[in-house]
């Protein structure tokens, strides 16, 4: 099997010696590995930048090859679910008549070289969500429930029909008790939460990381031993075992079903509402009102940026009702962590950047008139103490050589502005 390493790469080609590459390694490691080692070769002399980006493009070749090997020979649920754990996958698809395919961060990566045939599907739903997963396709479109397979982990399965068979979908449950700084958490949202009151935003292009950062949330609430903590989620996410008495609820699949479940809880006072989704007029409404009441409320929205956020909060409502929302919510709102998931310099795993607003006074006097442009001003000001925009962390990600130029690009809000600021970087992907 060929080797994903760079460093093989070059010595495999020629193209640097033993010494020269043990060399740069050196200066790697002596300046903290911040930088790639393929910017380390280019500055010393021994790699002009289109070899490197002809050898970065032969690493992410061989590296998808390497995560399509799973043997033709065991296409069982527990080979296909180990191969994406294995590969840092968030999820699987396993479709009748179609290869197998896991995505990693935002990249979908074929996991198998042959097609799955309806036998092979129905094993996987069968060992996974059990036999009476079967009985109910019959009569439903699709059947949603946690999975847990011993040595693999769990996550949430949906099984459904599609036109060509069955298919499955299956998410990863993040690890029990995450690193903030690893799931890209500022200390900030974490001291939000601490205080105990107020509503706490996780905003998010389609939930993707949502399960990590709720995970390290839902851990900095429980904290409090004399708290009540309700979980509103299908995700299997691990409840803390001290601290706080930790419930999880059901939520639903339509609007309506979610709305009654939040209902349901509110009814049993909890001190702590943690909630997968709010993104619908009814739903926010309750979550609103929860967080009016006294109780810290911590949810997620589908949004690109903390002013899509608030604007699609807004854009719940009629236009008669926006003052005592814009006041509601200029009251109650603490902060807002915005995530997106890149893909890493080497394009083998990935990489969290975030926009965290910190709602101070002149941010509720924003929210209260409404002229949400000026929270986008607010976050790009220099030395703003409201939190920090996106673009300012993808420059740093950058500069530290973990991101490639490419896919911060596609990202970026102020291109002009993040392109006059790398010009002079020697930055991967440029």
């Amino acid at each position: 099997m060929d080797d994903i390493r760079l460093g093989a790469i070059l010595l495999e080609g020629g193209i640097v010696d033993e010494a020269g590459l043990e060399r740069c390694l050196a200066i790697q490691s002596i300046t903290g590995n911040t930088r790639p080692i393929g910017q380390v070769l280019v500055e010393q002399g021994l790699l002009d930048e289109p070899t490197l980006k002809r050898l970065l493009e032969l690493q992410r070749g061989r590296t998808e090859a390497v995560l399509a090997r799973v043997p033709t020979t065991d296409l069982g649920s527990a080979a296909l679910l180990a191969a994406a754990r294995g590969n840092n996958a968030s999820e699987i698809v396993i479709s009748e008549g179609r290869p197998a395919r896991i995505r990693v961060g935002p990249t979908w990566i074929q996991l198998t070289e042959m097609v799955l045939s309806g036998p092979d599907v129905w094993d996987v739903v069968r060992e996974t969500m059990g036999m009476k997963v079967l009985e109910e396709l019959a009569d439903r479109q699709f059947v949603v429930q946690p999975w847990q397979l011993d040595g693999v982990g769990g996550g949430l399965a949906t099984a459904f029909r599609q036109f060509e068979g069955v298919a499955v979908r299956m998410t990863f449950a993040p690890v029990p008790y995450p690193d903030p700084e690893t799931a890209g958490v500022p200390k900030e949202v974490i001291e939000a939460v601490q205080v105990g009151k107020g509503l706490v935003l996780v905003v998010g292009e389609r939930a993707m990381g949502r399960a990590e950062a709720m995970a390290v949330l839902l851990n900095a609430a429980a904290a409090e031993a004399s708290h009540y903590v309700v979980l509103v989620d299908d995700e299997p996410i691990a409840l803390p075992r001290e601290g706080a008495l930790v419930v999880r609820r059901r939520f639903g699949i339509a609007p309506g079903e979610r709305a009654e479940s939040l209902r349901t809880v509110v009814r049993e006072d909890p001190d702590v509402l943690v909630i997968a989704d709010v993104g619908d007029a009814e739903t926010f409404e309750i979550a609103l009102r929860a967080a009016e009441g006294g109780r810290l409320v911590i949810a997620y929205l589908d949004a690109p940026s903390s002013t899509a956020a608030v604007t699609r909060i807004l854009n719940f409502y009629s236009m008669h009702d926006l003052a005592r929302v814009r006041s509601s919510l200029a009251a109650v709102l603490r902060t807002v962590l915005v995530r997106h998931v890149l893909p890493d310099a080497e394009h083998t795993g990935t990489v969290v950047a975030t926009e965290l607003l910190v709602v101070d006074d002149a941010v509720r006097d924003v929210i209260r008139r409404g002229e949400l442009s000026d929270l986008t001003l607010l976050l790009r000001a220099e030395g703003n103490r409201a939190g920090h925009s996106l673009d300012r962390c993808l420059l740093d990600l950058l500069t530290r050589g973990r991101v490639r130029m490419d896919d911060v690009f596609a990202r970026a809000e102020e291109k002009a502005w993040l392109l006059e600021r790398t010009r002079s970087l020697q930055v991967v992907g440029n």
